[in-house]
């Protein structure tokens, strides 16, 4: 049976998927083609691998652009094949083969700097302390959180509506959830629809809410697979746009482009806390509440610091899990969830993407049309003839 590059591009993933549960996150192609290839027997490994090293030979060559995001979502997915494999490989080499990205540590410095600017906030060197009541201070309850999400969906919705034409049917249902590992997770259904679950069994704070749904929803995770889909599968034909699949390229950007996605609609995050005092009478010192959340954005960086200090530099976990309460300012029990993801040979690489892949997106914004970023297949390796 002769089949189309796309769609042995499709098969490939779902075949891997029986191998690493989780690896196709999201699929909106033809039921047929997934019911046909879960009918199939378990290939091994070895002729996965065969598959893929095939479709890289074949890659479409018609534009560069995409030839070039398609070859590297291929070089995600062999590296994953080769993972599962049990191939030792140099962690640096791994996140560059899964995201076209070479990592790097933030300066210690840099991370001081921060801590010094929240201890100056805070106005005490007991800084672990004085986060802790902050945090405690600003949780939203869980009885007020399903409407604060709504409220905040829907305004989200409206200013994206402004700079994309969405489907009229597209929609999203939010969902509050216990016992995740993560704070909120967006489930792509296709067919333009999106299930989002917030875990709330992780303290949301008010000040942190409207990244949290921006980044899942509008103009995040929701708003770029419903474009995706639109454009480049439903009218463009791209049958491998069906399909989203971890460890490659696409997820850099994803996470990007769901991190920007507050200064896409917003222009900075003083407006937004100009907004949720007017909307929720949220009592915030803007300039201040600015100011603490830039600190952390950058204390973020610490996860990154602590994987490369793990893989590269063979300092102990319980080591790197001390690094993130001091240099990060999180706790103890979130430090030991991050180092638990840091340690998986197939999920610690991911680590970079929200932070690297936000600086990279953002920075797209300054030359490139945002529309083009979510109307194309991008990689970090083809932005340039994105222009």
């Amino acid at each position: 049976m002769t089949t189309t590059w796309g769609e042995d591009y499709v098969t490939l993933a779902l075949r891997v998927e029986k191998h690493f549960e989780g690896f196709v996150d999201a699929y909106c192609g033809p039921p047929e083609l997934k019911t046909r290839t879960e009918k199939e027997e378990k290939q091994s490994l070895d002729q996965l691998l065969a598959q893929a090293e095939h479709l890289e030979a074949t890659v479409p060559a018609e534009d560069k652009a995409r030839r070039i995001y398609l070859e590297k979502q291929i070089t995600g997915i062999k590296t994953t094949i080769s993972v599962l494999r049990g191939e030792e490989m140099d962690y640096t080499r791994k996140v560059e083969l899964f995201f076209d990205i070479t990592p790097e540590k933030t300066p210690d410095s840099h991370l001081d700097r921060q801590i010094q600017i929240l201890k100056d906030i805070f106005k005490t060197d007991r800084i672990h302390e004085a986060v802790d009541e902050w945090r405690t201070s600003r949780e939203v309850s869980e009885s007020r959180l399903e409407s604060m999400i709504q409220e905040l969906c829907a305004e989200g919705r409206k200013r994206t509506y402004d700079l994309y034409p969405l489907p009229e049917n597209e929609h999203i249902d939010f969902v509050l959830v216990h016992d995740k590992p993560w704070s909120g997770y967006n489930w792509y259904l296709g067919a333009y629809l999106s299930r989002v679950e917030i875990n709330t069994d992780i303290p949301v704070q008010i000040a942190g809410l409207p990244s949290l749904i921006f980044h899942e929803g509008y103009p995040g995770h929701h708003t770029d697979h419903v474009i995706k889909e639109k454009i480049l599968y439903n009218e463009k034909g791209f049958l491998e746009a069906s399909i989203f699949v971890y460890n490659t390229p696409e997820c850099l950007i994803s996470e990007g482009v769901g991190n920007a996605g507050l200064n896409l609609i917003f222009e900075d995050r003083k407006k937004v806390y100009e907004y949720l005092n007017a909307k929720f009478q949220a009592n915030l010192d803007v300039e201040t509440e600015a100011a603490i959340a830039e600190a952390f954005k950058t204390l973020s960086r610490s996860s990154g610091n602590a994987a490369l200090m793990v893989h590269q530099e063979d300092c102990p976990p319980e080591e790197a899990v001390e690094y993130l309460v001091q240099m990060g300012l999180t706790t103890q029990k979130r430090a030991e969830k991050q180092m638990e993801f840091i340690t998986n040979p197939l999920f610690s690489p991911y680590i970079f993407n929200y932070t690297v892949g936000e600086d990279i997106v953002q920075e797209a914004y300054k030359s490139i049309n945002p529309r083009t970023i979510y109307e194309s297949q991008v990689c970090p390796s083809n932005l340039r003839y994105l222009q």
